[in-house]
């Protein structure tokens, strides 16, 4: 144990984290916080407020609710609903000036609002999920999953917003032709030039697949390409290989775009986190692991990335490596990411999970997470970070 603590060490000190918040304010035994989203974009941060985005069943159905902690203030301010009817997976980015713009799915469709104020609208015509955004350089860019005949397929739109009212300036499928099968949990990121790449999950090859286009301006994407650089095939016979999920992408550095995934290459161990990068070349280099030794024997879950413009990078997910599920940090160096370090608030007894993050452009990093407590209830958590 003396050990494995001198090991960690140098990895713990390179951050200094705030104390921990509590995000939801109504809680219960019954009610039940889920984080997920495509490109987990739950957090973001605007003008130094910070805004978090959730789906709970405090009214008796499925809403989703936005807190916001502003500039200097010790906590989050209530939560206030911004759905009407079922509502999943929301997300939340930045617009600046302590504005924000969300998407979620509700009744089957697809719905996007600047915040606070603002007026939903619906973003899809076909039914939708899983829709996500990305915002930089004064652009926004929605993905989702639509319905095209039997399967889902890829569809990515240019929003404008002027105050409070947001317009469909394009809508975009990644392919024009039919999928041949399901396509589902787009991520997004707006590189430096103007370009857009998104990523997603895909079953063309009778099992998941993390696939990537690009496109210049949003206009038109480029043919799809596998995000990994693993050809899975039968598995002892078994199957059509082993799978893939859940790809997140990151602006990074002036002109890249990183991204990390789910990946059950090593099909013993469950999932693994993965990453690949787009140094700016439009193109994916070779797949890395993430997590370290200490990691590598149990599945890892909920795994994202985020990164900003200075080049800083972060690798974020949870695993049970010490008993109970906690959420794990590694950063990139430059060369790999680095020994994992559990985030301090998010580990010990008990189960915390479902990380979500951003590197916010005030240069900390702020994670919000679920820590389970089944006669309490669930709360949401949330930590700031910086580097020392």
């Amino acid at each position: 144990m003396l050990l494995l603590a001198v090991l960690a060490w140098p990895a713990q000190a390179d951050w200094t984290w705030s104390e921990p918040l509590t995000v939801n304010s109504v809680r219960g035994a019954a009610i039940f916080p889920h984080i997920e989203s495509a490109n987990r974009r739950g957090i973001a941060v605007s003008g130094g407020t910070v805004g978090v985005v959730w789906e709970d069943n405090r009214d008796g159905s499925p809403q989703c609710y936005l807190a916001l902690k502003p500039t200097g203030a010790a906590a989050f301010q209530p939560e206030i609903r911004i759905s009407q009817g079922e509502c999943y997976e929301p997300v939340v980015v930045s617009l600046g000036g302590g504005r924000f713009a969300a998407a979620w799915e509700e009744n089957g469709g697809v719905r996007a609002q600047v915040l606070p104020g603002g007026m939903a609208m619906k973003l899809s015509g076909a039914a939708a999920a899983q829709v996500t955004l990305a915002a930089g350089a004064d652009r926004l860019y929605a993905a989702w999953a639509e319905q095209a005949g039997r399967f889902k397929r890829i569809v990515v739109a240019r929003l404008q917003w002027e105050g409070d009212t947001l317009n469909v300036q394009s809508v975009r499928p990644v392919e024009a032709r039919a999928p041949v099968d399901e396509q589902g949990w787009p991520a997004l990121a707006l590189a430096g030039d103007g370009s857009v790449t998104v990523a997603w999950e895909d079953r063309r090859a009778r099992h998941t697949v993390p696939m990537v286009s690009r496109s210049r301006d949003g206009s038109g994407f480029s043919p799809p390409a596998r995000l990994s650089d693993h050809k899975s095939g039968r598995v002892d016979g078994l199957g059509a290989g082993s799978g893939a999920m859940r790809p997140t992408l990151t602006t990074w550095g002036r002109q890249g775009v990183a991204a990390v995934w789910l990946d059950k290459r090593d099909f013993l161990s469950g999932y693994d986190v993965y990453a690949a990068f787009d140094k700016g070349g439009r193109r994916f280099g070779k797949n890395q692991r993430v997590q370290d030794d200490f990691g590598d024997n149990m599945a890892q879950w909920h795994a994202l990335v985020v990164g900003d413009a200075g080049g800083q990078l972060v690798a974020l997910w949870d695993d049970a490596r010490d008993g109970t599920p906690d959420v794990w940090l590694a950063d990139w160096n430059g060369t790999a990411f680095g020994d994992n370090m559990a985030v301090p608030a998010a580990a010990g007894p008990g189960a915390q999970s479902d990380p979500v993050a951003t590197l916010g452009v005030d240069g900390f990093l702020h994670v919000t997470w679920l820590d389970h407590d089944e006669q309490a209830g669930t709360r949401i958590r949330y930590v700031r970070a910086e580097r020392r």
